[in-house]
């Protein structure tokens, strides 16, 4: 009696090239995500809105006012006619009171009258609030 053997077919894949693939498709998914995360996608990041929420108030040389963003940023600033004054200020997304220091700037805030500054962010950008002397 003759045994013959038959040859199996082959067909697809072979196991190491089927993990080659996976893994080669799990670090494009990674990368995706942490670009994502840290923003380095520019098309799907955007800079954040500031607005002032009411009347801010003045009190001594410290300025309080409440502020809506749509992201987080840095107040970097304040500017109030041709002075300015530094300021260190993380705004996070919703709404935020902030107190920032006036001293520097030049004014003597006399009780009812109102004052325009400008809020400097980090990325750029510019706020302007209003505040009230108390």
């Amino acid at each position: 009696m003759i045994v013959q053997k038959t040859k199996k077919s082959k067909k697809g894949l072979s196991g190491a090239i089927t993990a080659l693939i996976l893994v080669i498709a799990s670090v494009i998914i990674a990368l995706v995500v942490v670009f994502f995360a840290f923003g380095y996608l520019g098309a799907f990041t955007s800079t954040p809105t500031v607005s002032e929420a009411g009347y801010g108030t003045i009190s001594g040389s410290t300025l309080k006012v409440t502020l809506v963003s749509s992201g987080n940023v840095n107040i970097i600033g304040i500017e109030y006619g041709a002075n300015s004054v530094s300021a260190s200020k993380t705004l996070t997304a919703g709404t935020n009171v902030v107190c920032l220091s006036i001293s520097g700037l030049g004014i003597t805030p006399v009780p009812g009258q109102e004052y325009s500054f400008t809020l400097v962010l980090s990325d750029g950008g510019t706020v302007t609030v209003t505040a009230t002397a108390s």
